[in-house]
């Protein structure tokens, strides 16, 4: 019998510019409101405008960068006010999935997360401030991840790139001590203490985040 012939399906050419331009924004290569061109980021990387508009658009959507008609493209910047409702909105989604969460797989929600401190720890001592950007925004998508709830997860989903961009620009020190305290309370079966701590955890950033918008 012959062998099946499998052929790996190529990734799309506006996925990878995808790819590349939203994690340029991420690590700040692409700076906060620093305006963007089609034609300049094609040529940079050897291609035509069209698969970098298509990714633009995405990005758009994912809120990444601003499309002003008859001004162009420019990658986000918050407004201190909007930083502020970003991370009202953020510590609401957070806290109604983790209660969820807690509630439904405790023991797998606290397994994840203990991995992330474990992994958190490591890259503490090596300073790894990248790195470290994104076991934090990892850790905090457990409780979406581990949410049975579709409408949290999607809702999520329109602002998790705004806070790793941010994340990356506001870095943090005692990482593990003030996310071990979340982990203490949901295995202590307090919940509604676990989700205080998380409210709280979550509004501390607004200041660190509006700093590093009002910088860029």
């Amino acid at each position: 019998m012959n062998a099946p012939l499998l052929v790996e399906r190529p990734q799309l050419l506006t996925d990878v510019v995808y790819d590349r331009l939203r994690e340029g924004i991420v690590v700040g290569d692409l700076k906060l409101g620093e305006q963007v061109s089609e034609a300049q980021l094609a040529q940079r990387m050897g291609i035509s405008k069209t698969p970098v508009r298509e990714a633009l658009v995405r990005l758009k959507v994912e809120g990444l960068v601003e499309i002003v008609p008859q001004r162009g493209t420019f990658v986000f910047k918050l407004t201190p006010e909007e930083v502020g409702q970003l991370c009202r909105y953020r510590a609401m989604v957070e806290t109604a999935a983790m209660r969820e969460a807690a509630s439904t797989q405790p023991q797998e929600l606290i397994a994840r997360l203990k991995g992330h401190v474990a992994e958190m720890a490591q890259q503490e001592k090596a300073r790894d401030l990248n790195r470290l950007s994104r076991i934090d925004m990892n850790f905090h998508f457990e409780f979406l991840a581990c949410c049975s709830n579709p409408y949290l997860r999607a809702g999520y989903e329109l602002i998790r790139y705004q806070l790793i961009a941010l994340r990356h620009r506001a870095p943090i020190d005692n990482m593990v001590d003030s996310h071990q305290v979340l982990i203490d309370l949901l295995e202590a079966g307090d919940i509604d203490a676990a989700a205080r701590q998380l409210h709280e955890h979550v509004l501390e950033n607004e200041a660190r985040y509006s700093a590093a918008c009002l910088r860029a």
